[in-house]
């Protein structure tokens, strides 16, 4: 092997961060690096080194999954005309300077064979001095419309590794490959009886999960709290509603008390609450998807109208196309949309069943091990 592999040890850097749809999918591929490298390879293990912002989530989760992290003073572009915006962005040039003498020290003394960027713009700098530095790269796409920094790296990157078919117009002289989105591991369903014993709901009834994200989608919580009780004097069916722990107030006070409709801030037990549900409402970021097409979960998706370049959206109709998901925009989200909507899939078995079996076709339960392959095969090519 090459002498820069000190110890045959297989060196990468993992860039990425600012949300979880960027950091989750960086993390599957280092734990499963570390699970195959040594079996699996030439080398006979993998050092990994994480590269973030300052001010991402990645500052939590990267040290607790017990990795090393090298965090760069980068935020993005404020689009706000405030006098904070306006003071940021001022302040912007002189952190890009200091982010790019940053990471060409960390990338020179680590002296990765391969740099895997994840997105979000705490990748940009790292992805970009890597490529300088004559470092490949492979570049990893959680979304339908790819992110800016995937879209400008795209031609140098040696591989780009795709979650949807759609995003590949985008990608025009780019070396793609259709794999997935990679997450960590998932449990395996549960029985339906003992998730609905669980949640303390009952076991016959269809059950909608109503899933906001750890933080909750006001939009989408103050809906239901106003018209919750409606939909359940329409359809025979129960709700599991994770709200957010910003939002449970609010949804308590607007619901009275019903046995068939459980408020929870947050839901560690996912894998129970996944077995339970009969049908999803909720955004369409990544690893929300992703982890629904697991479980083979229909969707009426209302994607954030905030994120980025609207891939929320993307997201929902790729699903959407490939019978998953309806999508109802968040601006159209009222009584007079959303309950034929739900009454048309709840009250049509074959409907939810066809649906149900469309989510499942999207699984990709092998993404990560087929990523780390490439990985391994053009850093092994490069070294």
């Amino acid at each position: 092997m090459n002498s820069k592999s000190v110890g045959n040890r297989l060196r990468v850097a993992l860039a990425g961060g600012g949300t979880g749809g960027h950091i989750i999918p960086a993390l599957a591929i280092a734990e499963e690096l570390e699970r195959c490298v040594a079996d699996d390879s030439s080398f006979s293990g993998v050092e990994l080194l994480f590269f973030g912002s300052d001010y991402g989530m990645e500052n939590r989760l990267i040290p607790d999954a017990g990795f090393a992290l090298e965090t760069l003073p980068i935020r993005g572009l404020s689009r706000s005309l405030s006098w904070a915006g306006i003071k940021h962005n001022l302040l912007l040039p002189g952190r890009i300077l200091t982010s790019i003498l940053k990471a060409n020290k960390a990338l020179r003394s680590f002296d990765p064979h391969i740099t895997v960027g994840t997105g979000g713009y705490a990748s940009a700098i790292p992805v970009r001095q890597s490529l300088r530095n004559n470092i490949p790269v492979v570049l990893q796409e959680q979304n339908s419309y790819p992110g800016l920094v995937t879209r400008i790296f795209a031609p140098k990157a040696k591989q780009i590794f795709l979650t949807y078919e759609d995003a590949k117009k985008h990608l025009k002289n780019a070396e793609i490959r259709m794999t997935g989105n990679p997450i960590r591991h998932l449990a395996e369903s549960v029985q339906r009886v003992d998730a609905a014993h669980f949640f303390g709901l009952d076991p016959e009834l269809p059950t909608l999960f109503i899933l906001g994200g750890s933080q909750g989608a006001r939009a989408i919580n103050h809906h239901f709290a106003k018209k919750a009780s409606l939909y359940l004097e329409k359809i025979g069916m129960q709700i599991l509603w994770q709200t957010g722990r910003a939002d449970l107030e609010y949804c308590q006070r607007h619901i009275s008390s019903n046995s068939r409709i459980k408020l929870l801030p947050f839901i560690k037990e996912m894998d129970q609450a996944y077995s339970l549900a009969d049908l999803m409402v909720c955004r369409a970021g990544a690893m929300t998807l992703t982890e629904i097409n697991h479980y083979g979960l229909p969707a009426i998706l209302i994607p954030l109208p905030s994120a980025a370049a609207n891939h929320q959206e993307f997201n929902a109709r790729s699903q959407e196309q490939a019978g998953a998901a309806r999508v109802l925009l968040e601006q159209d989200l009222s009584e007079g949309a959303f309950l034929p909507m739900l009454t048309e899939i709840f009250t049509n078995r074959e409907t939810l069943n066809s649906m149900a079996q469309a989510s499942a076709t999207l699984k990709r339960p092998h993404a990560v091990q087929e990523i780390c392959e490439s990985i391994i095969k053009i850093a092994s090519t490069c070294a």
